[in-house]
This record gives C-alpha cells, structure tokens and sequence, in this order.
C-alpha cells in the first residue's frame, strides 16, 4: 500500500522542500553563486560520479588532452550542481523572473506546425537546465511532458503540483496510449529520449561514436500519431549571477525520420551529440549513458571506481 505524501516518514523529505523553497526566494546571483560553491564541492567529493563523467568525457572527447578533459569533467560537475538548483528554481520561480532571464529562438517551426493542425514530439535532452528548459518553453508555449513518477511521494507531490503550474499534462511514460492521445489532438509533447534503459525496446546506434543503447520510442510515437518531431535544446548563457538561458527549438531531421528504427536512433543521436557540443559541459554527463553494451562480454566502462 502507497503511503501519502503527507506520511510521518516524508516530514524530514518535507522539512528540504521547506528550506528550498525559502532558498528559492533569494536574489538570483545568490542562487547562481551557491550552485557554483555546490559543484566545487562535489567536484572534490564525489568520487565515485566524478569517475563516471571522466569515463564519459574520455570516450566522447578522445581528441582533448588529459588536462582539457579533466578541465571539462570539472565544469561538468559545477554545471550538474548549479542544475540541480535551477530544477528547484523552475518548480517556484515567478514567471516574471523566468521570461528576464531567457528567451526561446525557433519557435516558428512549432507556429508551423500548430497552424497544420499537427501534434509536435519535441525531442530533448537531459542537460543540466533539464527542468528550468521546460519552464522557458513554456514561458513562450503550451506544452506536456512525459515523465517518470518519483519514488519519494513527498517530492512526487510538490514536483507534480509544481509541474502542473506551466505544462499542460504530465504524461506518465508508462501511459503510451494518452501520449498517442495527445500528440493526435495537436499538442506539443516534450520528450527526453536520451537515458539507457537497457536493451529491451532499444537499437544500438552510434553517439560520439560509440555503439548506445537508443529507446525506439519516438519511432512508435511519430508512426501512431503523426506529428511532427522537432528538436529542443537549451542552455545557459554563463554569465555569473546576470546568467541568461536560451531555448532553441530547430527541424534538425528535415522529415527523414520514420524509415527504421536504426536509421531514426542514428538521427536523434546525431541531434544530441551536435547540441552536446555546443555546451558540453552542461549535458548530464554524471548519467551512465553507455552502461549496456552490445555484446554481454564486453567490457563495463563503468567498472567500480578504484582510488
């Protein structure tokens, strides 16, 4: 049996989301600033992830130097802190405060779009803005979001309730017939189809290069519903405490998506790893996206960290 998000054993989960929301509340630079004091920390003390952005920085950007990895693998982890604040800062900021710190370019393919009557799939990605990028799309239009429930329901709750404020559905992505649903009655839905979920339901397709375990979900998605797939990356322009995001939707696969599974997940991946390298030390590199491999006796890239 569930227990409510209100359960005894949620009030220290419930006694954070306090402190943060009076954090939330603080003069931006403050916010920016801590962010950045966060990451160092965790660049010094987080082993463990740290080596995990290291294997990932070294298999994707084997052309850098061991100093200018280790420069990025530490940008990395200051970026993936100051996210985790803006995650916090999405959920309760004013929209008054979101529309003066960023602005969203492109949005005249979505205005196609909607004036042929078609459903969008916005295909994402898990960059460190993640949450924050959603509230900037939706500054400028409506849009869902598939999601995954969390597993404390206390942070399920405020994270849900907060969602609601600026999307217009939260799709659970276990509810394939409702986002079917949806994209068939012209919404916009907002997907981020980069994570490893393991081999089931998933081609290898090359990203920097290497074989990745690819979700064929945006395939299935687009052939049922017929809309169109546009792609949506955002950044933050570093700025210090006057830091500014700036969203970008683009038709980065020209209608050529749709032929095969194989061929659409070298596409979509294509996608990522160009928007990847245009900031690449805001994608949350601290994710084990190359954990499955094609083979089951091939190396684990991951192999627990040795010191």
């Amino acid at each position: 049996m569930k227990k409510s998000p209100f359960h005894p054993v949620y009030w220290p989960s419930w006694l954070v989301l306090a402190l943060l929301r009076l954090w939330v509340a603080l003069p931006y630079p403050i916010i920016y600033y801590s962010g950045r004091g966060l990451g160092w920390l965790m660049d010094k003390t987080m082993k463990g992830r740290r080596h995990v952005v290291e294997v990932n920085i070294g298999l994707c950007f084997p052309e850098l130097s061991a100093t200018e990895q280790d420069t990025l693998v530490s940008k990395t982890m200051q970026s993936t802190a100051l996210g985790l604040l803006e995650v916090v800062y999405s959920w309760w900021a004013s929209d008054a405060a979101i529309k003066k710190h960023s602005r969203v370019e492109g949005l005249e393919y979505v205005d196609k779009a909607n004036a042929e009557g078609r459903g969008i799939l916005l295909i994402g990605a898990h960059f460190t803005t993640m949450d924050l990028s959603g509230r900037v799309y939706c500054s400028e239009r409506p849009a869902d979001v598939i999601y995954r429930p969390q597993a404390n329901a206390a942070f399920n709750y405020v994270i849900n309730k907060a969602r609601n404020n600026f999307y217009q559905e939260l799709l659970d992505k276990r509810d394939f017939r409702k986002i079917i649903k949806r994209l068939k009655q012209g919404h916009t839905v907002w997907y981020a189809s980069d994570q490893d979920f393991g081999p089931k339901g998933a081609v290898f397709a090359p990203f920097f290069g290497i074989p990745t375990a690819t979700v064929t979900t945006v395939r299935q998605l687009m052939k049922l519903s017929g809309a169109r797939v546009l792609f949506y990356a955002c950044y933050r322009i570093d700025e210090g405490g006057n830091s500014r995001y700036l969203g970008k939707v683009s038709d980065a696969f020209d209608d050529e998506l749709g032929l095969d599974d194989a061929r659409d997940a070298e596409l979509i991946n294509k996608a990522i790893e160009d928007a990847i390298r245009v900031h690449p030390e805001q994608y949350l590199w601290v994710h084990r996206r190359f954990k499955t491999r094609p083979n089951s006796d091939d190396p684990d890239f991951y192999a627990k960290f040795q010191k």
